[in-house]
């Protein structure tokens, strides 16, 4: 989400006539988008803010922030930036930095129109803010409560996009289950998008497990375009830590819907999140999490360890278990994750697989399947932006490698 806002700024700046620089030297104005899930990304805001302070002397530079920014983190930095502006009023930016904005549709920021950093994927947004009030989570705090972007105005935009030629469409939120207009559901919606012809890959991101209904199931298993992917955080493997959490949902749940939706979706690519070290996690809940993840036997996973956000309701609990601790424990998961996703990556050996070509370096391009996974294979620049088949002849558990057909 925080790219894809990043991405409407800078269409912002570049119709009010700024021009992109990638050297902070040479820089007259930065605007930094921030995240503010975890603590570890705001101090480097701060630390990096900073710098730019001392650097006051000898060239001016304005600065902005944006993004996830709490109230308490706005005290903090309000005296090394310039403004600190609320990601749903990013629309002001063109008047803070003197510009009148030539945007039409300044009441909606999720309406506001994108540069695209890519020429063939695109984030599209179709919510923001959130409902749920997970206890550790600070994005309905710095987001505010969940609004849905419209059903014309999403469809609009991604026809606009495949008749560009992208040829991969991401709708994202922070929660895109539960996206609701007028008589639409996301599944509906998803549904809506997926009918639009043309040679392209629909994926969406992030789902949470207590929204996702069986409709939407159904439309994974018989979209024409939805990828077999599905990112489903689950955050922990223990019940008492789960409603901690306030997630409002079992393991048996969560490990109910990995059955449903792999017999629907065969070959389905299934990632998750996992919190550890949680406030008043034992060893012994902790070995929850580790059996759950020998049982979901995940594609892929983006473990964490806990730190505490002020102003969550976690953030009153003693965080009580020792950062040694956490490290040990981040370290079983990924150790277990290392073998579940090499063996996920095993029935790939032999396969031809349609690819997304994303990157290139070195006389090696890299690029995504259908189901998330990275590929490596010898090849050209030319290559970026297209599909093209290729061979996988070898794995190992972060990613495939093969050979272009």
């Amino acid at each position: 989400m925080n790219l894809s806002d990043a991405e409407r700024i800078e269409k912002i700046l570049i119709d009010s006539g700024w021009q992109k620089t990638t050297s902070e030297k040479q820089a007259d104005l930065i605007v930094v988008v921030a995240c503010s899930v975890r603590q570890a990304p705001v101090d480097r805001i701060y630390t990096r803010a900073a710098k730019w302070q001392s650097r006051r002397g000898w060239k001016k530079i304005k600065t902005i922030l944006t993004g996830c920014v709490l109230d308490l983190d706005c005290k903090k930095m309000s005296p090394l930036f310039d403004a600190i502006l609320p990601i749903g009023e990013i629309n002001r930016l063109s008047e803070i930095i003197g510009v009148k904005s030539t945007h039409i549709n300044p009441e909606d920021y999720l309406c506001l129109p994108a540069l695209h950093n890519s020429k063939f994927s695109a984030l599209v947004p179709i919510s923001n803010g959130c409902n749920n009030f997970c206890s550790y989570c600070a994005v309905p705090y710095v987001r505010g409560r969940e609004v849905s972007r419209s059903v014309e105005s999403i469809i609009s935009e991604c026809k606009k996009l495949i008749k560009q030629g992208y040829r991969e469409i991401i709708l994202v939120g922070q929660n895109v289950n539960s996206y609701k207009s007028g008589k639409y559901d996301f599944s509906k919606l998803l549904k809506n998008i997926d009918v639009i012809p043309g040679d392209y890959w629909l994926r969406f991101l992030t789902s949470h497990p207590k929204d996702l209904s069986d409709e939407l199931i159904k439309v994974m298993a018989r979209g024409e375009h939805v990828t077999p992917y599905l990112h489903l955080p689950v955050q922990s493997g223990d019940d008492q830590i789960l409603a901690k959490m306030n997630r409002r949902y079992t393991v048996k749940h969560y490990l109910d819907l990995l059955r449903k939706v792999r017999r629907a979706v065969p070959g389905v690519c299934i990632t998750t999140d996992l919190i550890v070290g949680f406030p008043g996690e034992t060893k012994k809940q902790f070995a929850n999490s580790a059996k759950l993840f020998r049982q979901a036997e995940f594609c892929m996973a983006y473990p964490a360890r806990y730190s505490p956000r002020p102003g969550t309701a976690a953030a009153k609990l003693a965080d009580d278990v020792p950062p040694a601790e956490k490290k040990r424990r981040w370290e079983v998961i990924n150790n277990i994750l290392k073998k579940t996703a090499l063996a996920a990556n095993k029935k790939y050996l032999g396969q031809i697989e349609k690819v997304l070509v994303d990157g290139y370096k070195r006389g090696k391009c890299s690029g995504k399947t259908a189901t998330y996974k990275n590929v490596i294979f010898p090849g050209s620049k030319s290559l970026v932006g297209k599909f093209v088949k290729v061979k996988i002849n070898k794995v190992d558990s972060w990613g495939l490698f093969g050979k272009i057909l």
